[in-house]
């Protein structure tokens, strides 16, 4: 359901949801940030306020999440869609990650049966983005266009000839 269709009073509602889920992945990752400096569970217990054992709970779950590639707010191009939903980045940034985000190839049948599970990192997730509503048909138009268009050679400016020069 794109946001357009969702009634005017409704949109702070959808737009939190979006911001609360992106906070969570965020917490996740900053605590794999702190495992990653080895600060021990005691401290990070301490410093977040909460006991020992939550900490090695969340930490767990924390080491499952994917770190964003530099240069990128998100891991995946769905995720940069979600940042986007939750105006965390502004359209000009969205369309500028996702023309360069570095696409991995889709899934493909086992030649038995139709079913395709598509690795994340898939052109199939900016797909899923539109479909769910977190960014429009124009920008899916342009960011499709960017891609797929963009490597063409430019072509020559049309104008005079220069003269050629006499031997």
């Amino acid at each position: 359901m794109a946001i357009s269709e969702v009634p005017d009073w409704a949109r702070a509602a959808v737009s939190a949801r979006h911001r609360k889920e992106m906070a969570e992945l965020d917490y996740r990752r900053e605590l794999r940030r702190f495992d990653q400096h080895g600060y021990s569970q005691r401290e990070i217990a301490r410093w977040l306020g909460m006991a020992q054992p939550s900490v090695l709970s969340a930490l767990r779950t924390a080491a499952k999440v994917t770190m964003p590639l530099d240069g990128f707010s998100g891991a995946t191009p769905y995720e940069i869609c979600q940042r986007y939903a939750a105006r965390f980045i502004d359209r000009a940034q969205l369309v500028d990650e996702l023309t360069r985000f570095p696409y991995v190839q889709g899934g493909h049948t086992d030649g038995y049966d139709s079913l395709i599970v598509d690795p994340p990192g898939t052109w199939s997730e900016i797909d899923d983005a539109a479909r769910r509503g977190l960014i429009s048909d124009d920008i899916y138009e342009t960011v499709f266009s960017r891609r797929h268009f963009s490597t063409a050679p430019e072509a020559p400016a049309v104008g005079p000839e220069e003269p050629s020069p006499k031997q």
